[in-house]
């Protein structure tokens, strides 16, 4: 059985740039009806100016929830020893020059998020940590008033998973999941599939990895290609 990204990516995207964890938030600036439209909407991919004035104090060692970009929109960084505190500021730029997709999904040229986060960000490299960006935006201009890049601290997710890339035989993961990231979760607690091996891909091969064939070195018979938010593939996990 392959359960492949095909079923289950798009439907995972679809959540992240609907929601407010992941790269895609947008900023109301400098147009005050603009905003008022965003407070009666109650859309959850706008902030408050008051969270882009907390964004603008934010540096590089601060602490984030795992919703970056919350329902509480006058508050961006939380202490790091606070129990919401799901992420670690790694870098943080303003005014950066670049542009958002119309969708705010990401940029119109992904490659400075590599050049500021590294090329790693995002892969779904075995035995890796969690890594992530996201950013404010102007909705009229799609000009990036913001960008950051995290790394998970460690803790659990809201969907109970350690925030490190399966890369082990035995280890249980949630693939059923509203996350970009693949994690361990202890088998007794839900996870929905067992790790039989895990085929690690060169990060070469990333953005033409075809799961499909690589999944022929799995002894089992269900397989997943971990693809990122990037389309890249830096793992296949073979499924017991």
């Amino acid at each position: 059985m392959n359960l492949s990204t095909e079923s289950l990516g798009p439907i995972r995207r679809l959540l992240a740039v609907g929601g407010v964890a992941l790269a895609g938030s947008v900023a109301l600036t400098g147009c005050s009806i603009l905003e008022e439209a965003a407070s009666d909407s109650g859309s959850d991919n706008e902030v408050s100016g008051e969270q882009v004035d907390a964004v603008a104090e934010a540096a590089p060692g601060d602490c984030l929830p795992e919703e970056m970009l919350g329902a509480d929109t006058s508050t961006f960084a939380v202490p790091c020893d606070d129990p919401t505190a799901f992420w670690s500021i790694t870098a943080i730029e303003s005014d950066p020059g670049l542009t958002a997709t119309s969708d705010g999904g990401s940029l119109t040229d992904p490659q400075p998020i590599f050049d500021m986060c590294g090329e790693e960000v995002g892969a779904q490299v075995p035995g890796a940590t969690w890594t992530d960006w996201s950013m404010v935006y102007d909705q009229t201009t799609f000009a990036v008033d913001y960008i950051f890049c995290v790394e998970a601290v460690g803790v659990p997710s809201s969907e109970g998973v350690t925030p490190v890339v399966p890369a082990n035989a035995g280890e249980c993961t949630l693939l059923d999941t509203a996350q970009w990231n693949y994690g361990t979760i202890d088998c007794a607690q839900g996870g929905d599939a067992t790790i039989a091996s895990v085929i690690e891909v060169p990060q070469a091969e990333w953005a033409t990895a075809d799961a499909n064939a690589i999944a022929a070195e799995c002894a089992s018979t269900s397989y997943f290609g971990a693809a990122d938010q990037f389309a890249r593939t830096a793992s296949v996990f073979c499924i017991e």
